[in-house]
């Protein structure tokens, strides 16, 4: 290759370096500054949803519950990655319950990790777990 020329070489490091960031986020789901809850939001939810001891599960639907008020229903990325936006102050994050299913699986696990309850900007992390039938 004529990497020998300072000039060649710049030019691909650079085009490397500024395609980096875009690397990191492709086909995953990315937080951004879109991602901060304004005054009026919750705490949002993310995690994996994952075969019981293998990998992310791929188009899983993850569905955000409140009893008697509705759910809020997404899909999980290519790595099982999924992330749901904060639902108002007045909600108690710990009354939303995460569950999730994919045709050809069982639901065998919802854990949820520790949580600051007054603290509704850092989003909530709920892993869920399937299991082939």
């Amino acid at each position: 290759m004529a990497f020998d020329r300072p000039w060649l070489r710049f030019a691909v490091v650079s085009a490397v370096l500024a395609a980096a960031p875009g690397l990191a986020c492709a086909g995953g789901v990315g937080f951004t500054d879109d991602d901060i809850n304004n005054a009026d939001d919750g705490p949002s939810y993310f995690g994996f949803v994952r075969e019981v001891d293998g990998p992310g599960v791929a188009d899983a639907k993850v569905t955000a519950s409140l009893k008697d008020r509705g759910a809020l229903v997404t899909r999980t990325d290519i790595m099982g990655v999924y992330k749901i936006p904060g639902f108002g102050k007045d909600i108690n994050p710990d009354d939303i319950v995460i569950s999730c299913a994919k045709d050809g699986y069982t639901q065998a696990n919802v854990q949820r990790q520790p949580h600051d309850p007054g603290d509704t900007k850092d989003p909530i992390e709920v892993e869920c777990y399937l299991k082939p039938k």
